[in-house]
């Protein structure tokens, strides 16, 4: 959360780590498989899967496909909301291979591809988008060194999408809007691990293209081309280090830094040249350092674990910020022009984490306080003139001199009877800028309630969710008020073990009571999904 997470990349938000699934090795040397397939009445979506891990002494590997298929969705009260069908196959490959007993080689190779995705936000769906991801890793125990961990990664992407507009019947202009987006990047990291001390070092890199085109085709006419993100390149380095020592057995204390640097410049000459037309010369690269470091202290006993956090985190502007032109937002519904010279955001942050449980209740509590300085807003240009069709203006960037965020995450959850849990998470958060006006998009008071049943073959779940007002609105994104909302889910599983197998039966009623309603940050004021039924299937073999 927030700048504490700065190990994996400079960051004020936060940062989410996907580790892909691997490969294991099977003692017995016997194959493994897992199959599922699941239906959703509200937009007849099929969801079917297939993984197969087999392995030898010396070699593991691990085929997964996945496909999915929808149509469009029906809101509460049975209204379809267009445009929001999309079909999708997504195929893993994984291998890891044992050069010795401390030696192992990791290789991925994922294929994904979209076909046919709705946006019914926007006035343009998308075709196709393809994504190829390779990667290739290099792990070592080091025994002598305090057993520790030296993993190294490179990898590549390559993610290519066409936007177009050919399925909209009531567009007046047809456009195509295509994107290119490739990264080539490594890690290396260590972890060591000895008694009262923990080390954790890191170095990366990347260097990532992308580009956005857009062609109108106005009637009778010459068509019309433009670079909506000229292409450029944006090249990182970067080296984080991070020590944990504990002091005693209830006291420990940590720190971590972090730099980077970073520097993107436009390299296609049309782009260059349309920005020029604005008085940008986005031909010289922008360079940034960017730094970020936290301490926190630990306090543990058998009752309550508490954690006090004190961070600092930065972030350079996206290239959209900086170089896009004319990008239609249809959050507030205003095409938006790039600030080429927008100063990296700095955060400071507090968090104070509480973990309590005794016999059968536990409660998990985290209050926040963050401080970005130089927040990227948006304000209207009022001399320009909006591109898209609609468009209520055109916009653009500008740092001002703050954001402060503050708000809390709880968990409360006991156990009601031998077989019966409860739990609930409430989550809020109050955001007000420099200005004087509330943040945008920021959710409201959102609470889950969870009743569960469970036994060896059995689990039955009954949900309530709950999201109250929101009238902490930024009018200059032209934001709505949302109206609070109550919604119920129920959900049953069986699960029958066969000889070598698990065969395991869902059912599920999402929306129960066909509530029509909104979150806060759905655009478009577009509902959320009507009641569903959902019925699955799930085998497992060994």
């Amino acid at each position: 959360q927030g700048a504490g997470a700065s190990m994996n990349g400079s960051t004020i938000g936060g940062s989410i780590n996907f580790n892909l699934k691997e490969a294991f090795f099977n003692c017995e040397n016997t194959p493994s498989i897992m199959a599922y397939s699941q239906f959703g009445s509200v937009n007849n979506g099929l969801n079917n899967g297939l993984n197969v891990n087999l392995n030898n002494n010396k070699m593991a590997v691990r085929l997964a496909g996945t496909y999915r298929k929808v149509g469009n969705y029906y809101a509460g009260g049975g209204h379809e909301i267009k445009f929001t069908q999309y079909e999708k196959y997504n195929l893993q490959f994984n291998t890891v291979l044992k050069l010795s007993s401390n030696h192992s080689i990791i290789a991925d190779l994922i294929h994904d591809k979209g076909i046919n995705i709705g946006y019914a936000a926007l006035p343009m769906d998308v075709s196709s988008a393809t994504a190829n991801i390779y990667s290739l890793t290099h792990r070592l125990l080091i025994k002598k060194l305090y057993k520790a961990v030296l993993e190294s990664k490179v990898y590549y992407n390559e993610v290519v999408h066409y936007m177009d507009d050919t399925n909209r019947p009531e567009t007046p202009i047809h456009m195509d809007m295509p994107g290119w987006s490739n990264t080539l990047g490594f890690y290396s990291k260590l972890n060591i691990e000895k008694q009262k001390h923990s080390f954790q070092t890191r170095i990366d890199g990347h260097k990532a293209y992308t580009r956005a085109d857009m062609t109108m085709y106005p009637k009778n006419e010459k068509e019309m081309f433009m670079q909506t993100l000229p292409g450029n390149e944006l090249l990182n380095w970067g080296c984080a280090i991070q020590y944990q020592y504990q002091l005693n057995e209830k006291f420990g204390i940590g720190a971590a830094y972090r730099q980077d640097y970073f520097q993107q410049i436009a390299l296609d000459e049309i782009g260059i040249l349309q920005w020029e037309g604005f008085g940008f010369d986005v031909s010289k690269p922008l360079k940034n350092w960017l730094h970020s470091g936290s301490l926190w202290i630990e306090r543990k006993n058998k009752i309550i674990n508490s954690k006090l956090l004190f961070a600092s985190g930065a972030r350079i502007a996206s290239s959209n910020e900086r170089l896009g032109l004319y990008l239609f937002n249809r959050a507030d519904g205003y095409d938006y022009l790039g600030n080429y010279h927008l100063m990296p955001e700095q955060a400071f942050q507090t968090d104070f984490i509480n973990n309590f449980k005794i016999k059968k209740v536990s409660i998990t509590t985290t209050l926040f306080f963050h401080r970005i300085n130089d927040y990227i807003y948006a304000y209207t240009l009022p001399n320009y003139s909006a591109m898209t069709i609609g468009a209520r203006g055109v916009k653009t960037y500008k740092n001002i001199r703050f954001a402060h965020l503050t708000g809390f995450e709880s968990t409360i959850g006991f156990k009601i009877l031998n077989n019966i849990w409860y739990k609930t998470n409430m989550r809020y958060t109050y955001a007000l800028l420099s200005n004087d006006m509330y943040m945008q998009q920021v959710p409201p008071l959102k609470i889950l309630n969870t009743v569960r049943f469970q036994n060896d073959s059995m689990q039955l779940q009954l949900e309530h969710l709950f999201a109250n007002n929101q009238n902490l609105i930024n009018n200059d994104f032209g934001e709505i008020k949302t109206s609070s909302w109550h919604t119920f889910n129920i959900r049953f599983s069986y699960t029958k073990k066969l000889r070598n197998s698990i065969l395991q039966m869902n059912v599920a009623i999402e929306n129960i009571f066909d509530i029509n309603y909104r979150e806060h940050l759905d655009w478009g004021r577009i509902p959320q999904p009507g009641r569903n039924f959902v019925f699955g299937i799930n085998y497992y073999l060994n």
